[in-house]
């Protein structure tokens, strides 16, 4: 049930194994030096001489990215949607549909931008560090406007702020990884962020549900928290201004490197639309599922929160365990395919048991088989992504565009399933989770069309 996104359109399941591959994603595209290949070092910090980190750092990193992810994540799941159906009851799908579809456009249009603005930042303070606090600022900001404000339209400028905070503290964090862990320690500080961004979307729904009585204390919470992961940081992570040397690529030049020939890169056209598909489907129950507890299974938003939760935990380690079994086993097999169909089969029966479900205990089932897919689906993808890049030695640009594939359907989905769920009269939650199984069928059958990887 739990995002990438990659990180605020997914659920507590589902959004968990988005948190630690768009770790890797952002350091495959994002963190690169400008004017040099992702996937080598700069000129300015060769790998050999980026000193190992120490157990400080790496817990400083999960507290900061535990944080940033219940910033992000706890609006998502649910504090945006139980302020919204007080405040529009009847037009709760809908509204919630614009209110993060909407928001999320600032973040995906200013995330490249900010990215290329912080590898040029020359402050005596750091290259980075004004990122973060800006972002932060800026968070709270947001938090506290979507707190107050009495209608969905000042909500919508509410979450976009929030949108652009995350895009801000994004373009200081992200690089962080590649910048100041040595690539031996790579995989097991992002494994661990991954973790922390995990407990903070299974923690979303539960802090959240204990917090409905008061929701300037419910908005303003996670920015608080994080605030104390961005003051450990300032004193524990070094930081320097950008090189005087180095140069970077302009904001058109940016947004132009998101392009490429579908038709002459069809493996990789492919492996971007299945993600873009299964990211769709996801999108749908993320958003939804708090409502779907309310009105079809009758909770009160307390007992919605707390059982979501629930779920994001045995979900959780579903996750995990089909995570770390399905790399083992690509790697070792030398197969990338299965685990795509494999991920595709649960994650659609998933959405299928869901959509059914007449009890918590069914919900539970479902979002259970979801977390799994997505386990055995983030296990794969990305290095079935990076086996397909049609130039690999521009692999930042073919990252980049490959991370839009979760990207844009945080934007798009949230605004089209009201339409699904208004089918039949208002309340159609089951034809929207179908709606998301058989988008799941699609990234199956793109796969199947995939030529380059087996």
């Amino acid at each position: 049930m739990t995002s990438q996104p990659s990180l605020p359109e997914l659920s507590p399941a589902q959004a968990l194994p988005d948190a630690s591959e768009a770790i890797a994603e952002h350091a495959l595209h994002r963190d690169a030096v400008p004017g040099s290949s992702p996937l080598t070092p700069g000129p300015d910090e060769e790998q050999e001489n980026i000193p190992r980190v120490g157990a400080g750092f790496i817990a400083t990193y999960m507290f900061a990215y535990f944080g940033l992810n219940l910033v992000m994540l706890m609006p998502a799941l649910f504090s945006l949607a139980y302020k919204v159906q007080l405040i529009d009851p009847a037009g709760k799908d809908t509204s919630l549909g614009l209110v993060i579809g909407l928001g999320s456009i600032i973040g995906l249009v200013f995330g490249p931008i900010a990215g290329v603005l912080s590898d040029g930042t020359r402050l005596a303070w750091g290259r980075r560090r004004p990122w973060i606090v800006v972002g932060l600022l800026l968070a709270a900001a947001g938090a506290l406007v979507v707190a107050v404000v009495p209608n969905i339209p000042l909500m919508i400028a509410g979450w976009s702020i929030c949108q652009l905070a995350v895009s801000v503290i994004s373009a200081g964090f992200n690089p962080v990884l590649a910048e100041r862990v040595p690539s031996a320690q790579r995989g097991k500080v992002g494994a661990l962020g991954g973790v922390a961004a995990s407990f903070a979307g299974v923690g979303a729904s539960l802090i959240g549900s204990f917090l409905t009585g008061n929701i300037l204390l419910l908005f303003m919470l996670p920015p608080a928290v994080f605030a104390v992961g961005v003051l450990l940081f300032i004193f524990v992570v070094k930081d320097k201004p950008a090189p005087a040397g180095s140069t970077r690529p302009s904001v058109g030049d940016v947004f132009k490197s998101f392009w490429f020939n579908p038709r002459q890169h069809a493996d990789f056209a492919l492996v971007f639309l299945g993600k873009f598909l299964l990211q769709f489907g996801f999108t749908f129950f993320s958003t939804f599922s708090f409502y779907f507890l309310l009105d079809r299974l009758g909770f009160t938003p307390e007992q919605a929160g707390q059982n979501l939760a629930a779920a994001g935990g045995i979900s959780l380690l579903a996750m995990m365990g089909f995570a770390v079994l399905g790399g083992f086993l690509s790697d070792r097999l030398k197969r990338r395919k299965p685990f795509i169909y494999l991920a595709a089969a649960l994650i659609a029966g998933g959405l299928i048991t869901v959509s059914v479900a007449p009890s918590i205990t069914l919900f539970i089932l479902g979002g259970t088989m979801l977390a799994a897919g997505t386990g055995a689906f983030t296990s794969v993808d990305l290095a079935m992504a990076t086996d397909l890049l049609p130039e690999p030695e521009k692999a930042g640009k073919y990252m980049g565009i490959y991370y839009l594939s979760s990207g844009i359907p945080g934007v798009l989905a949230p605004i089209v399933a009201p339409v699904i769920i208004g089918i039949g009269g208002g309340g159609n939650y089951p034809a929207l989770f179908i709606a998301g199984a058989l988008l799941a069928v699609g990234t199956a059958v793109t796969t199947w069309r995939i030529r380059g990887v087996r």
